[in-house]
């Protein structure tokens, strides 16, 4: 595809060469809007729960330049089924219009070739979205990854951070040690410990945890390259509560979170004060923002402009997020290809019938998005969570 300075070619593999997972990776860790999401490591960990990889990949005199994850799942009366999220990822760059338009046709083919092609662009991509829309995409509520979130800046100083926290949270952190919380770095052999502490998680807030099997490939297909930290609080020298990060492009983000289900370890408020030595590693390790892992999209314009109900309107885990004197945002808007018209009709019909067509459709998402059954947690991954639950 000419770009007025040579031809951007794209290929499609389900097994790239070593060296062009290396290269890939690289361009999205070092792309703005990159996530682990589109890493080769996350296909790797998306094995587990049944999901297989396909790349689609650009060049432009030789030089990988753009490129998305697509991973694929047969879901029970719908097909074979691909999600993209947090991609394609465009390099910045004279190539990068055509990179855009070529990644976007050769996702538009494969799409035709599924039961459903669902894409959540990242992070800026608003042009991806609006090319895709273009080819025959449509907007899509599926959510397979974030509408939108809360991102706390880091690129002033740390007391600058800290003073754009509301004041009584600002509080409860510089009182920690008063009350007997201290937080340290986590690891491999923590994740038996962090298995239990989302346990009591899912048995508080009605939800599948992941399973230690899934949590122990999480963890190492992502530590590898020194994607994924943990963070455990302590209250009084016993783990009370477990926070998982994941870094990738300049942002870490947070994942998921457990916490022990007493009354004391909830009065202390042990997970602000992980949430808040997260953000001080993140700083001091170079990162650009600390994002909470999601925030329902409907709350963005009136958090922005100050609504007068706004109180009424924000849940608990959004206030808690607020909390930190983070920005809401939007990502661009999600899109779908369902090439079918009786499986589109189909589809449209059982997302806005009775109770038993929204349990078929949304176990459907929730096998897209997670693997493991969720009655009233967000999806891993996903766009929302709990304060104390599975972070998006």
């Amino acid at each position: 595809m000419p770009d007025g300075r040579g031809e951007v070619s794209v290929t499609v593999s389900s097994r790239p060469p070593p060296e062009v997972l290396a290269d890939w990776d690289r361009l999205v860790d070092g792309t703005r809007g990159g996530d682990v999401a589109q890493l080769s490591a996350w296909a790797a960990v998306r094995r587990e729960a049944g999901y297989t990889p396909r790349y689609v990949l650009a060049r432009h005199a030789g030089r990988l330049v753009g490129g998305a994850l697509v991973l694929q799942r047969a879901l029970p009366l719908l097909g074979t089924v691909g999600y993209v999220s947090h991609g394609p990822l465009i390099a910045p760059g004279p190539a990068q219009i055509a990179a855009v338009e070529a990644v976007g046709d050769e996702l538009t083919r494969l799409g035709h070739g599924l039961a459903g092609l669902f894409v959540q662009p990242p992070y800026g991509a608003d042009d991806v979205a609006a090319h895709l829309l273009g080819r025959g995409f449509r907007p899509s509520t599926a959510g397979v990854s974030p509408a939108a979130s809360v991102r706390v800046d880091l690129t002033g100083d740390l007391k600058d951070v800290l003073a754009r926290i509301r004041p009584s949270n600002r509080r409860s952190i510089r009182g920690a040690a008063r009350r007997g919380i201290t937080v340290r770095a986590g690891g491999e052999d923590d994740l038996p410990l962090a298995a239990g502490l989302l346990a009591e998680s899912a048995a508080h807030h009605r939800f599948e945890p992941l399973s230690l099997g899934y949590l122990r490939v999480l963890y190492r297909e992502l530590a590898r390259d020194g994607h994924v930290r943990m963070f455990v609080a302590e209250l009084k020298g016993v783990p009370a509560a477990m926070i998982l990060c994941t870094g990738c492009a300049g942002t870490l983000t947070g994942r998921l979170v457990g916490m022990r289900g007493d009354a004391e370890v909830r009065r202390a408020d042990v997970v602000r004060q992980a949430d808040w030595h997260a953000i001080v590693w993140a700083k001091r390790h170079g990162y650009r923002d600390f994002d909470f892992g999601g925030l329902p999209a409907d709350l963005v314009d009136p958090i922005r402009r100050g609504a007068d109900d706004l109180a009424a309107r924000l849940t608990g885990p959004a206030r808690y997020k607020l909390s930190f004197g983070g920005e809401p945002f939007r990502y661009p808007q999600a899109v779908e290809l369902i090439s079918s018209r009786l499986l589109r009709n189909a589809y449209d019909w059982l997302r806005g019938s009775g109770s038993g067509g929204r349990l078929l459709v949304n176990a459907a998402r929730r096998l897209m998005r997670g693997g493991a059954e969720r009655r009233t947690a967000p999806k891993v991954f996903g766009s929302s969570r709990s304060q104390h639950g599975q972070r998006g």
